[in-house]
């Protein structure tokens, strides 16, 4: 066994963004901490690759400030070319730009051309995504106070937190009273399914209505990286290298002595804590620590309890991707769409449409051509955010759809996994080519695809999931209202804290890098108290 006397100041287990929040923040304060990530490069659900001179992003295909990123950016210097990411959104063959707040009207228009009977429904849930926004304006609207160093920022807490804060109060009441999910919410103005499939469908199931209403407000504020979405991560790992801290892939934790404050790895090396901070899958930090040498009673049995109460908990739906290459010019793509679309080739919807679970390929193909026919597609085309990111007179094209873990398990464990791969490829091209996307079949040079057990095996993320719990879990269990998200990264264990997308509901980048900050102050914040009980 390889052990390791140096005690850091933290070590941070997962590199994806709230890992590296959390080792960018110490860095900055001037501790020593280590980041442990199982892959071979850091980012996770943040990540690009490059396949045949064509430049793809492997997780997340833009990236919303809400008041956090550009603040981090802005505060640690990262030297980032940042931009606005337009989005649009098609039913059928009507495209609208969701720019700013003014194109909800352009979309109340389009929604009423395909539901002209349902005009006065519509109108009532367009007036409360208005004020819905008003609410995520007042969340979003400023830098996060959490982002913010209030002791060196005087005339931010007079001029602008104080002011805000008066607002913020009453707008927590009316956002906590929005979280029931987004298909109950639109029952009360609508019995229209396909109309609520339509504004609703492309979000994951018992999504909350104040989150998935609010979206509108996240499309305006989509940001890409010049290089694509990797090139966060690979300056935040350039960050942390260059301040003095350690980071360190393909590195599988396997055991966490909680007595000891030590954290091991596959090959034997030990990482000696004072704070432990866990930028990963929840389930399997409690299932790694060894309750055999854990000597704290009340310890073990917090251990215990929550392993029970984790055990049947769900990630949410994933989503399922094609990556094509494409020989048709940039110009043929941008003349549809931007650079991030979402899209619906039909206006029946989903409706209680499922998935099921069948012995035989044959027998699953009839429900998975239904299934994509009336899905919505996230369509993201790096080349029109960047031209650098495809060769000349080509195109690269990431084509989503949410898709649920097991239903691609079950087709693993049947034996027709990459049959199903190479069926979805074909299908999900075919429908784009009868659509929005005319004879797109006969231009692609190669496709190839990536399902939740893509995601599941490549970050160990539970279910594949890739914003953290199931909204379905009853209860979710973690913090899950925006007042108790200062709160979220406690996890009850000693001198261990949790980051990221399993700490907190609903996830996404900025609740990651918010987690990772809160984790890298309290992780401050002890370490001072250690400091001035040995200076006693």
């Amino acid at each position: 066994m390889m052990n390791n006397p140096r005690r850091y100041d933290a070590v941070i287990v997962g590199g994806g963004i709230a890992g590296l929040t959390a080792a960018s923040y110490l860095s900055k304060y001037g501790y020593m901490s280590i980041v442990l990530e199982q892959q071979d490069i850091m980012g996770g659900l943040i990540n690009s690759f490059d396949y045949q001179g064509f430049h793809f992003d492997g997780g997340i295909r833009s990236i919303e400030s809400s008041g956090v990123l550009i603040p981090m950016i802005r505060d640690l210097g990262l030297d980032l070319d940042f931009r606005r990411s337009p989005v649009t959104l098609g039913i059928e063959d009507q495209v609208i730009a969701l720019s700013t707040p003014a194109d909800i009207t352009a979309y109340e228009a389009l929604l009423v051309s395909i539901f002209p009977e349902n005009r006065e429904d519509i109108r009532l849930i367009i007036r409360k995504i208005k004020r819905i926004l008003r609410y995520m304006n007042v969340l979003y609207g400023i830098d996060n106070p959490m982002m913010v160093d209030l002791k060196a920022n005087p005339s931010y807490v007079l001029k602008t937190l104080f002011p805000w804060f008066f607002k913020f109060v009453p707008t927590l009441y009316h956002i906590e009273r929005l979280s029931v999910p987004v298909e109950s919410y639109l029952r009360k103005y609508t019995s229209n399914q396909a109309l609520m499939d339509m504004i609703a469908q492309h979000f994951f199931k018992d999504t909350p209505a104040f989150f998935a209403l609010g979206y509108f407000s996240i499309y305006f504020d989509y940001h890409y990286p010049q290089g694509g979405t990797g090139q966060l991560p690979r300056a935040m790992v350039e960050y942390i290298s260059h301040h003095g801290g350690l980071l360190k892939t393909g590195t599988k934790i396997t055991s966490i002595n909680l007595d000891d404050k030590v954290v091991s790895d596959s090959s034997g090396e030990q990482y000696p804590y004072h704070k432990l901070i866990w930028a990963a899958d929840l389930k399997s930090m409690y299932r790694m620590i060894e309750l055999d040498h854990l000597n704290q009673p009340k310890v073990k049995q917090k251990v215990v309890s929550t392993l029970g109460q984790l055990k049947n908990k769900r990630g949410a739906e994933s989503v399922l991707t094609v990556y094509a290459l494409v020989d048709l010019e940039p110009r043929y793509f941008k003349d549809r769409s931007s650079g991030h679309f979402f899209y619906t080739p039909q206006s029946v919807g989903l409706g209680q449409i499922k998935l099921p679970k069948t012995d035989t390929l044959e027998l699953f193909v009839p429900h998975l051509k239904t299934f994509l026919a009336l899905n919505t597609f996230e369509i993201s085309i790096p080349v029109l955010r960047d031209e650098r990111l495809a060769p000349d007179h080509k195109t690269g094209l990431i084509i989503s759809i949410l898709i649920d873990h097991e239903t691609v398990l079950h087709i693993e464990k049947m034996g027709y996994y990459t049959s199903f791969k190479s069926c979805v490829q074909n299908l999900v091209i075919d429908i784009l080519s009868t659509s929005i996307y005319p004879g797109l079949k006969d231009h692609v040079i190669d496709m190839f695809c990536a399902t939740p057990l893509t995601i599941e095996k490549r970050t160990g993320s539970t279910d594949g999931a890739i914003i953290g719990w199931s909204y379905a879990n009853k209860p979710i269990p973690v913090a899950h209202r925006m007042s108790r998200i200062t709160r979220s990264v406690q996890t009850g264990l000693p001198d261990v804290l949790m980051a990221g997308q399993w700490s907190f509901s609903p996830a996404g980048v900025p609740i990651s890098v918010i987690t990772g900050k809160l984790a890298a102050d309290a992780t401050k914040k002890h370490l001072k108290k250690i400091k001035r009980s040995s200076a006693i």
